[in-house]
């Protein structure tokens, strides 16, 4: 019978070698991959810890990503809006300049410059980061802003720019005869009145106040007024239009009503037209106080009603029979289009010739009044040939870039002297300089995003905001205006639309500036700045518990495949010792 050798010993340490073997293996696996095994189920009971973990590090990894991308376009943004700034500051110390010299184009030299940065605000607005329009809002892939020369000139097939909309006005505010739709005549030998156009108009030039120091004279301050000859109709509706101090227009409706009481924005019918007419003073004086806390002019009003009737302010002073004494003055103030105010003011002298400024006193009352007729209606021709030339430029560059933007009315018989309300621009002839989004909602709004599970930052800018809107207005204001190098009021044109521009580029509180916009963008960015320095931290913490569930010691590992490898020499040894056993050498 033959003996084949210990088979069960050998099958045994077979075994052995090759689970020595294959731990070999997974040890010089480890240590050239770092990781305790190339697949989840080798990895132990704390992988489950780590797919979480994992997933959360893939999270704040797209969020620095996204920071990253955002603070660029920011960047991009912060650096416009300085550039935008320092425009601002450049037109200002030349307006402050005084400059009047005009070049034979009619303008001077800061205006030549403000042409050349108008061009540069417009590229500025117009600036890209990536493939993204940054002052277009949410309309990111929308070219914001129009081309400085479309915005300046128009297009030549009925858009009218901004010149043609500054010339309109302009003809509308000094009105047929030239004095800013003010009338100056003398109802009576010795009296000489101003008042505004006979229709309740919008434009030129509203009377605001008359003080007198003549001896003996009297003087009449009537506001403008409504007058209703019968009762409305209840459903009749009464539109009251306000010059703002900041030349803006505010209206208020008024609705007549039989209700009792008379509902918000309504007035309660009386028995007579006079008691209605009390009624509708008292609703237009709560209103007019609420819209208006700061007074306001009144400057028009129109009515559904019948038998309505408007008397514009006017003012009158009557010398009686008594001439002024040398010294003596009349002032007279006017409110422009642009919310400013201007003051005409005469003295009484018996010099010869008469000084600027004066009126002659003459021989007897009737001859003074004639004289102050004379004075007063040079004077006032003077300032509307100045200062309103510049407020009314103003307020039609503010009507421009205004949404929609304003124009003035010539729906006939009316004609641009003659004009007393506004119409809205379209398309069709009005070129509409931004192009964006244009919703009501917060400029800033319009791009935002989230930078932590519960952190969301916004960064949208809209070339139209009020800081913007406003350097544009000022810049292309001074770009568009020309003036005539041989006009007697040149300077006098130049000088007041400098210090208006000035004004204008002055900042103010409560209104918003470059700053504000800035500020925002910084804030935006000290938020991602706060988000990073506690996603870094969440980072360490994930990703020491990815490492202790994943990697192993490269020294413990090699330390142990040292150790393994003696153990499997000692096992190969054996197994070659026990192969050459045998029952003959046994026994």
């Amino acid at each position: 019978m033959a003996i084949n050798g210990i088979s069960f010993g050998n099958t045994i340490l077979g075994g052995s070698i090759q689970s020595l073997k294959a731990q070999m293996a997974d040890l010089q696996n480890q240590l050239t991959s770092g990781k305790k095994s190339t697949t989840y189920s080798g990895m132990g009971a704390n992988e489950g810890f780590a797919i979480a973990a994992r997933a959360q590090l893939s999270n704040i990894a797209a969020y620095t990503d996204t920071m990253t991308k955002i603070n660029t376009n920011i960047q991009v943004g912060n650096t416009a809006l300085q550039a935008l700034a320092d425009i601002g500051t450049q037109l200002q110390t030349a307006a402050n300049s005084g400059s009047q010299a005009l070049n034979s184009a009619g303008q001077t030299a800061g205006q030549q410059t403000a042409v050349a940065e108008f061009s540069s605000v417009v590229g500025i607005l117009n600036t890209q980061s990536g493939d993204r329009y940054v002052f277009s809002g949410s309309a990111i892939y929308t070219q914001p802003v129009a081309s400085s020369d479309l915005i300046l000139n128009g297009n030549g097939a009925g858009q009218a720019g901004l010149k043609q909309v500054i010339s309109e006005r302009n003809q509308a505010d000094l009105g047929t005869s030239g004095l800013g739709r003010v009338v100056v005549s003398s109802p009576t030998a010795t009296s000489v009145s101003v008042a505004e156009d006979a229709s309740p108009s919008i434009y030129g030039m509203k009377l605001s106040k008359v003080t007198s120091s003549l001896t003996g004279a009297t003087v009449t301050n009537t506001p403008a007024t409504v007058n209703l000859a019968t009762n409305p109709a209840d459903g009749d509706a009464f539109n009251f239009t306000f010059l703002q101090s900041d030349g803006t227009s505010t209206t208020v409706q008024l609705t007549a009503t039989t209700t009792v009481p008379a509902p918000a924005g309504s007035f309660e019918i009386g028995a007579s037209a006079a008691v209605t007419a009390t009624n509708l003073n008292a609703a237009l004086t709560a209103a007019e106080a609420t819209t208006s806390p700061y007074g306001a002019q009144l400057t028009g009003v129109s009515s559904s009603a019948a038998g309505v009737t408007v008397t514009p302010a006017q003012a009158s002073i009557d010398l009686g029979a008594t001439n002024p004494a040398d010294g003596d003055t009349v002032s007279f103030t006017f409110n422009l289009p642009d919310g400013t105010s201007e003051t005409v003011q005469l003295t009484a002298s018996s010099e010869v010739p008469t000084p600027a400024g004066s009126f002659a006193i003459g021989a007897t009352p009737a001859a003074t009044a004639t004289n102050l007729n004379a004075a007063l209606t040079s004077s006032i021709g003077t300032l509307a040939k100045t200062s309103l030339v510049a407020a009314s430029a103003i307020r039609a560059t503010h009507d421009f870039f205004d949404s929609p933007p304003q124009r003035v009315d010539v729906t006939p018989p009316a004609t641009l002297a003659t004009a007393t309300a506004a119409v809205n621009g379209t398309a069709a002839n009005t070129v509409q300089w931004y192009t964006g989004d244009a919703g009501t909602g917060s400029a800033r709004a319009t791009s935002t995003v989230r930078v932590d599970p519960s952190v969301t930052v916004q960064y949208g800018m809209r070339a139209n905001e009020d800081a913007i809107r406003s350097l544009m207005e000022s810049v292309a204001l001074l770009a568009a205006v020309t003036t005539s190098p041989t006009d007697p009021n040149a300077a006098g044109q130049i000088s007041a639309l400098n210090s208006r521009v000035a004004q204008n580029l002055t900042a103010t509180p409560g209104k918003q500036n470059i700053q504000d916009i800035q500020v925002d963008l910084a804030n935006a960015q000290t938020v991602m700045k706060d988000a990073t320095a506690r996603q870094k931290l969440t980072q360490a913490t994930m990703q020491n518990m990815v490492d202790q569930a994943e990697n192993v010691s490269t020294d413990e590992v090699a330390s142990q495949l040292l150790a393994l490898q003696t153990d499997l020499q000692a096992s190969y040894q054996t197994t070659a010792m026990l192969s050459q056993l045998s029952l003959v050498k046994f026994l």
